[in-house]
């Protein structure tokens, strides 16, 4: 997974709702945000670094990105049914097979962008503190997603994922199973240098893909 440049930090049911500034739907309830677990190790993030900066000494700090998680269900369901006497009709709106599946869908809290999940977010549950801190650091312009708009979002995605499976004649139906819950996706940035370059990678803590957020040139006398 990959966050935009300008998104690199500078640093149960009833409990309250992380605090989501910008979120034009108002205070509510929902489950607490996610603080997910890296599968990167401090280590491995040090090594992507070494490979584009051979011989490079350096640091390496954890920075969490937020997300908003959404869960929706896609079913299909054929449109056209054929009586007994053969003749097909419309009529009769899901009486074909229903098949379905379950998709998980992460909305960048910061630029509003949304992409479907290969897993389902696991992790520790934070207080909103640490939620609105990890959103502080964004000098992002524009407004942020409203829930509305992160839920919108998510059904466009699914949607089109599904349409592009289904056969002519099929209906979609799209159920969204909880509203949207916060996540805190850890990164880490590494800074350092080498005899000849200095730069700072942000390294992601899931899957190891990496953006280079600067490089520059080191002046030697």
């Amino acid at each position: 997974m990959r966050e935009h440049p300008e998104n690199v930090p500078g640093g149960g049911t009833g409990q309250p709702a992380p605090s989501a500034r910008g979120d034009a739907d108002g205070p509510g309830t929902r489950e607490p945000a996610l603080r997910l677990t890296p599968n990167i190790t401090v280590a491995e993030a040090l090594a992507v670094f070494q490979r584009k900066l051979p011989g490079s000494h350096a640091e390496v700090r954890e920075v969490l990105h937020p997300f908003w998680w959404t869960v929706l269900t896609a079913r299909t369901r054929g449109i056209f049914s054929r009586s007994r006497n053969g003749p097909l009709s419309s009529g009769a709106v899901g009486v074909g097979p229903v098949s379905g599946q379950r998709m998980n869908v992460l909305v960048n809290a910061y630029s509003g962008k949304g992409f479907i999940a290969d897993f389902e977010p696991r992790g520790t549950a934070v207080g909103a503190a640490e939620w609105d801190a990890a959103l502080e650091p964004s000098d992002q312009a524009g407004p942020r997603p409203s829930l509305f708009e992160v839920s919108r979002t998510a059904r466009s995605l699914v949607r089109t994922k599904v349409v592009k499976t289904v056969k002519l004649g099929m209906g979609i139906t799209l159920d969204e199973v909880a509203p949207p819950r916060g996540i805190l996706k850890p990164n880490w940035l590494v800074t350092g240098a080498n005899e000849k370059f200095s730069a700072t990678i942000l390294v992601d803590g899931l899957d190891s893909s990496h953006y280079i957020v600067r490089v520059e040139k080191l002046i030697r006398d």
